[in-house]
């Protein structure tokens, strides 16, 4: 049994897919994305002329990567792109590229095995494209030829589009056979296969990206890839003023104005517009994806200072001279800070902010970049080992209903009493999903995200006579001059002694005056915390029992 199809991309132009089925096609391979990871500008148009014209498909990725990060990250691209939809056809690691083959068989394989294992989880079926002398029989390990359906590309000396048969490999599924192939409906030549195992018979069962549990790392570095490469090579650049500071390439500049130091500014943390943004940058990705006080647990109050997160963490344990995928990486005793995407025996593989994308430490550049490093750099000081674990990040967000805000200033929090994610106005409207906890209630916010709010002060509908918070709190209002009276109390980023100590005043002594402001707040032990001003500018937390009106 053999069935013969084509592969084709963009080079091949618009094909006409109603022609081409009606010369009898088994099957289309089709090329998925291209170099810089993009999509196929003629992937979309010709998957859907294949089933239109009920052509088995299957797509193909030319492989640019050199290290498992980078062909992880290919193969994620493969499957947003593809989100669930059907394939006939096995997806296909096309091994061509003279840059990977100089890596030598260890690698490859591992390469291999990464891409394929990304594909396989999302339940797509996946083979390897390769060619049969520079290829399979010179680079290709025996794990991958055991475990592995290769597809090969092997021409005769004078392709003249023809299957000659005597010319077949001896190993294989299937045999690129041809690249001079002409065949009605395709403008162009083209390249002519044939398999023999038939894929139409076995059922795939393919998920939805967004259906597949990704951990807390991968959520990281894929954000990480994202700013550094939204689209191909289109990294997010830093700004010459406050304008466009969502858009990735709009506005550039070198006055140091970013989106992420907006938003940590809107957290109520030291956002430092305008100003180097490197270690602030990491500190905006930690909050995405393990919230604001893991973030700060991990950097501490100086997060927006490269040195100070390096001394936090020597403080607390978690400073090490050896590189761990996930890890903070520090450069220059504290010159620049970026995080580690993997490694191996030679390279270092980081995502920076702040950065450019000329090789070594660029320690005030205009974008946010993947690089590399030699493992032993010395350059590299050293790192900041964080805990993932194997935490998964939260099911899709499934809403049930919308309630509306009945209250102006109304806290969003991290968690039920806990860091306040920002606030909404009267009027305003989120959406729930149904939990609830005490007399909290879980909602997702527009520009905030996924936080609590006291649920008293959510309606279905707008009231007829809207609601005031009694005794609302308002940080900039003054309640009272305190005195401390204990020998010594730490001022803290948040409630809680869990939390790090602020940067510009870590604590006070006994005798000291502050300002006691009005947003006094609880620990999860439900303990008071004075919010306080120090020296008229510096603004933290203490505990409440540790302070006496004067």
């Amino acid at each position: 049994m053999s069935i013969k199809g084509i592969d084709v991309s963009a080079y091949n132009g618009i094909i006409d897919w109603g022609t081409v089925a009606a010369y009898s096609m088994d099957f289309a391979i089709l090329r998925i994305t291209e170099k810089g990871n993009v999509v196929d500008s003629f992937f979309e148009r010709n998957y859907e002329g294949c089933i239109d014209n009920h052509i088995p498909v299957g797509v193909y990725k030319y492989s640019y990567a050199l290290n498992v990060s980078e062909i992880q990250e290919e193969a994620r691209k493969v499957l947003s792109t593809l989100n669930g939809r059907k394939l006939n056809l096995p997806v296909w690691l096309d091994l061509e590229w003279d840059k990977q083959k100089e890596l030598g068989t260890k690698k490859i394989s591992m390469l291999a095995e990464a891409f394929i294992k990304v594909i396989t989880d999302a339940g797509y079926k996946a083979g390897i494209y390769c060619n049969a002398k520079q290829w399979y029989e010179s680079v290709i390990g025996n794990d991958l030829k055991q475990k592995y359906d290769f597809w090969i590309a092997s021409y005769p000396t004078h392709d003249d589009g023809t299957l000659q048969e005597r010319l077949r490999p001896s190993y294989g599924v299937g045999w690129q056979y041809s690249s001079n192939a002409k065949i009605p409906g395709v403008p162009t030549v083209v390249d002519r296969s044939v398999f023999y195992k038939d894929y139409t018979k076995e059922e795939s069962k393919p998920v939805k990206m967004e259906e597949i549990k990704v951990s807390k790392l991968q959520e990281f570095i894929n954000l990480g890839h994202y700013y550094a490469n939204n689209g191909g090579d289109k990294p997010y650049l830093e700004k010459r003023t406050e304008e466009y500071l969502d858009d990735f390439q709009k506005n550039a500049g070198y006055n140091n104005y970013t989106k992420f130091a907006r938003d940590v500014n809107r957290l109520g943390q030291p956002g430092c517009q305008g100003q180097p943004w490197c270690a602030e940058y990491k500190f905006w990705e930690l909050v995405q994806v393990l919230g604001i006080t893991k973030a700060l647990k991990i950097m501490g109050g100086g997060f927006y200072n490269c040195a100070s997160v390096m001394n936090y963490a020597k403080a607390n344990g978690t400073w090490h001279t050896k590189p761990k995928k996930g890890a903070l990486v520090i450069f220059r005793r504290g010159a620049h800070i970026g995080s580690v995407d993997g490694y191996d025996e030679n390279y270092v593989y980081t995502n920076e902010g702040n950065t450019s994308s000329v090789p070594g430490v660029v320690a005030n550049g205009g974008a946010v970049r993947n690089k590399r490093y030699p493992i032993n750099d010395s350059s590299i000081t050293g790192y900041v080992w964080i805990d993932w674990g194997e935490e998964t990040s939260a099911e899709k967000w499934v809403a049930t209903g919308t309630r509306i805000s009945t209250v102006d200033d109304l806290y969003v929090r991290e968690s039920p009493n806990g860091y306040v994610l920002g606030q909404i106005n009267a009027g305003d409207r989120v959406e729930i999903d149904g939990t609830v906890y005490g007399k909290w209630t879980k909602v997702k916010v527009a520009n905030i995200g996924i936080g609590w709010v006291w649920t008293a002060y959510l309606h279905e509908s707008e009231p007829v006579k809207p609601q005031t918070i009694t005794s609302k709190q308002n940080k900039k209002k003054r309640l009272f001059v305190g005195e401390v009276k204990v020998k010594e109390t730490d001022v803290r980023t948040w409630a809680g002694d869990e939390y790090p100590t602020i940067k510009k005043y870590p604590y006070l002594a006994k005798t000291n005056l502050v300002d006691v402001m009005d947003y006094t707040q609880k620990d999860t032990s439900g303990n008071k915390w004075y919010y306080v001003r120090i020296a008229g500018k510096y603004f933290g937390f203490v505990k409440a029992s540790d302070i006496k009106k004067r």
